[in-house]
């Protein structure tokens, strides 16, 4: 059965819903009427993610200098109600009623709606089309990474994050800096001065390591997961066969008394690419995430994916292993019976088609 759109209504109309008294407020593209039985808000349409307007199904951002009268309109769970709609054309589009789930202080002048309906897909298409998505980076990478999992990092990273305007490096070498580091880790950090958002992951990796002693001896520190206390290191000083390639060390818990450290299954320069691929996933813009999902019916995402030869991640966590299809990142954790598959992306377009695979959506940017 095709689905079609409510009517339009005028803008007249539409401001009319918020009752006697009616105050008018511009800020940016959004139009805001305050009165005294509800607060309409009219938002552009298009895809501005993060700005205002309609960024999911369900949730609507608003950004801009409301003014201390507007604020009380956008308490959290405030009495009265929110009515959203969406030029279209000639007119107004009705997207129904919301709630404020999230409001900053107002110096920050940025408010989260919820829908209390979700939007149906036709009514996200065209409210929030999804532009196609260009030129993508390839997997061709993958290739390397049994043979040369440096260069594989550095054909992901140049391809999947973009060039930025670079500061020159610091002189001075100290055990810390590429100039004494292993080879795998220093070649990482020259890549990271080729594309710097690499030192923004959300759990960094250490511009300047730092020296710790262990329950296996001494290492250097490389990279730690942020909010929880764990890192991840290498003995050090770095010396024997596996001087340019050395294992890593995952310490939990790294300044209790007798703290529990775990050798990770790759060594550092198979290491690397796994946390550079885990870590550009949570900071790609756009993310999809299925419910935990029978694990047959999934068979035919493997058509479309290519899995990365590497042992899973965080195997005493989720477990991930890594899929990459052209523009697009996936984690999968799973067993015999149930699993979950996450995925990362740089174009809202590259997530559209996995609609197509009918799967129950915990997150869908797409």
């Amino acid at each position: 059965m095709t689905q079609t759109l409510p009517p339009l209504t005028t803008e007249p109309a539409a401001l009319s819903v918020a009752g006697a008294g009616l105050l008018q407020y511009e800020v940016g593209p959004v139009l805001i009427g305050a009165g005294a039985d509800a607060t309409v808000v009219i938002v552009t349409p298009g895809d501005n993610v993060g700005g205002s307007g309609v960024q999911d199904s369900a949730k609507v951002l608003l950004h801009g200098d409301f003014g201390p009268a507007l604020h009380p309109r956008f308490e959290f769970q405030g009495a009265l109600p929110v009515h959203l709609f969406v030029r279209l054309g000639q007119g107004c589009l009705p997207l129904g009623t919301a709630r404020c789930r999230a409001s900053a202080p107002a110096h920050l002048n940025h408010f989260e709606l919820e829908l209390d309906q979700p939007l149906s897909r036709v009514m996200l298409d065209a409210v929030r089309p999804v532009p196609a998505p260009g030129p993508v980076p390839g997997v061709e990478w993958v290739d390397l990474v049994e043979t040369d999992p440096i260069k594989a990092l550095e054909s992901f990273v140049l391809g999947w994050f973009p060039a930025e305007e670079t500061k020159p490096a610091e002189d001075g070498s100290t055990a810390g800096e590429p100039g004494s580091l292993p080879e795998s880790l220093a070649a990482f950090h020259r890549l990271a001065r080729l594309r710097p958002a690499l030192y923004r992951f959300h759990d960094p990796v250490l511009k300047q390591p730092e020296r710790a002693h262990g329950p296996l001896g001494d290492r250097l520190v490389f990279a730690v997961w942020n909010g929880a206390s764990m890192d991840w290191s290498i003995p050090w000083p770095s010396q024997g066969p596996d001087e340019a390639d050395p294992p890593v060390w995952h310490t939990e818990d790294p300044d209790d008394a007798d703290p529990e450290t775990i050798l990770e299954e790759e060594p550092m320069s198979r290491f690397l690419l796994q946390f550079t691929l885990f870590q550009a996933q949570i900071a790609a813009p756009y993310h999809a995430r299925t419910y935990s999902t029978p694990t047959a019916r999934l068979d035919a995402l493997w058509n479309m994916l290519r899995p990365v030869p590497l042992s899973p991640f965080l195997p005493t966590y989720e477990a991930e292993k890594f899929f990459v299809a052209p523009g697009l990142l996936a984690m999968v954790s799973s067993d015999e019976n149930e699993t979950v598959v996450s995925f990362g992306a740089l174009h809202r377009g590259t997530l559209t088609p996995l609609l197509a695979h009918g799967f129950h959506w915990f997150q869908f940017d797409g």
